[in-house]
């Protein structure tokens, strides 16, 4: 299953998990009093990874934990099972998939009782948790042990993965943007060219209102309040508002930009209905894929399914806002947890560099719809005539990480900006909302590492 609307959800519930049992983690190493963190491995240094068998003469087995439990998944161990057949008696990667809220019960526990697996694969929003306690490897050697080259990948696929210490502790398995869905049938039937989306927040909020007609059960524009991306955080920075001051960790929120803001959303909802009100994520997918919804700012994740339901859609990048366009940067990538052995760390780096191919990327990106991270394969032929995934791929300086290196990023996320958002649409004061809200905000910050 890829890290979609109700996957972000029930990894969302597991953030809180997630810190606890971080914690716990750590004093079940403190107290083991032997069991102390092993020291980092290392693999051998040179321009090629090391993909023979094990000293016992076997070969290096990883165990590969993540959460494609969907049809993505089968793509996936397609390009496992190849790997394997080519590294055969050296290297068998074994794959576990599981929902990604089990993944994050299970992981803690395992890497403080030593049994964790030698690769896994998470979104960078659950990151830091893991970043901050020495709960992985650090994979900094990554280019140099396998000779490849970072400036093949773009630069924000690989500051995604890193901490705020500079340490890259993470390697991209892919990455997204969050997108305007809009659909063309819909637009067409409003006198609407089809093939003109919003360039700008004016323009999406005046279509939106066109397309809405609550009697037939039809609305412009998604305002879901729970279990999806963070778009409104799109809104907020484009018309020159910030959630956090990233420099002092203070909140940002309480501004005369956001004000306007959120005033502006809660006249589409509340007055303008143009969206159902208190619809989660999993709700407006569900109405865009029925052909009932006329735009949605979402993730690469809707395409297959908008496919399957013969729903004629176009993609466009976030319009913009009355200062600028801000496209929030996410993705899942590849860890290797601490008490990995030098050997299986080098196996994992072969898999890695296997998945990160250019042939591997291109299958990846036009099987499933996400852009490529790897330059190569973003100017591809065949890549750059897929409409979507072209338009995906080219965020440019606009896409950025949201709350960059915060243990707390999805605490935040779930506790604080989608319950302002919900309350701005079901019609309290903005004013009030703000202040309330950035309180709660700068005491969760204070709790930073």
């Amino acid at each position: 299953m890829t890290f979609n609307a109700r996957t972000r959800h029930s990894v969302i519930r597991a953030g809180a998990m997630l810190l606890v049992a971080a914690l716990l983690a750590l004093l079940a190493v403190a107290c083991g009093g032997n069991n102390q963190p092993p020291e980092p491995s290392s693999p051998a240094a040179g321009g090629a990874v090391n993909t023979g068998t094990a000293a016992s003469g076997k070969p290096v087995e990883l165990s590969f934990w993540n959460g494609f439990t969907g049809p993505d998944g089968e793509l996936l161990k397609q390009i496992v099972d190849e790997f394997n057949q080519q590294n055969a008696g050296k290297i068998e990667v074994n794959m576990d998939v599981m929902m990604w809220d089990l993944l994050f019960q299970k992981l803690p526990p395992a890497i403080a009782t030593k049994t964790a697996p030698q690769l896994v694969a998470f979104s960078n929003a659950a990151g830091p948790g893991y970043m901050s306690n020495g709960s992985l490897e650090p994979l900094d050697d990554y280019f140099a042990a396998t000779g490849s080259d970072p400036s093949d990948f773009t630069d924000a696929s690989l500051e995604l993965f890193r901490y705020k210490d500079g340490k890259q502790y993470m390697l991209p398995l892919q990455t997204n943007g969050i997108y305007l869905f809009w659909n063309k049938k819909l637009f067409r039937e409003a006198g609407l060219d089809p093939e003109k989306p919003p360039a700008t927040l004016e323009e999406m909020a005046d279509i939106a209102v066109k397309l809405t007609k609550p009697e037939q059960n039809q609305y412009g524009l998604a305002l879901p309040v729970k279990s999806a991306p963070t778009y409104f955080v799109s809104f907020m920075k484009g018309n020159g508002g910030e959630v956090v001051d990233m420099a002092n960790l203070k909140s940002a929120l309480d501004s005369p930009e956001n004000l306007a803001t959120l005033q502006w959303l809660q006249d589409l909802g509340q007055n303008k209905k143009v969206s159902p009100q208190g619809a989660t994520g999993a709700a407006l997918d569900k109405l865009m894929l029925g052909g009932q919804l006329g735009m949605y700012i979402t993730g690469p994740w809707l395409t297959g399914g908008l496919k399957a339901n013969n729903v004629e859609f176009g993609v466009a990048q976030i319009p913009s806002g009355s200062k600028t366009r801000f496209v929030e940067l996410g993705g899942i990538g590849f860890a290797v947890p601490a008490g990995t052995t030098a050997e299986q760390k080098q196996a994992a780096y072969a898999f890695i560099k296997f998945w990160n191919s250019p042939d591997n990327m291109k299958r990846w990106s036009l099987a499933n719809g996400f852009p490529p991270h790897l330059k190569a394969v973003i100017g591809d032929p065949d890549v750059k005539a897929d409409a979507n995934v072209a338009t995906m791929a080219d965020m440019g300086d606009a896409a950025q990480t949201f709350l960059p290196g915060l243990v707390n990023a999805e605490r935040i996320n779930r506790d604080v900006l989608f319950p302002m958002v919900e309350a701005v649409l079901s019609g309290v004061d903005p004013a009030g909302v703000l202040k309330k809200t950035s309180a709660q905000l700068d005491e969760i910050l204070k709790t930073e590492p």
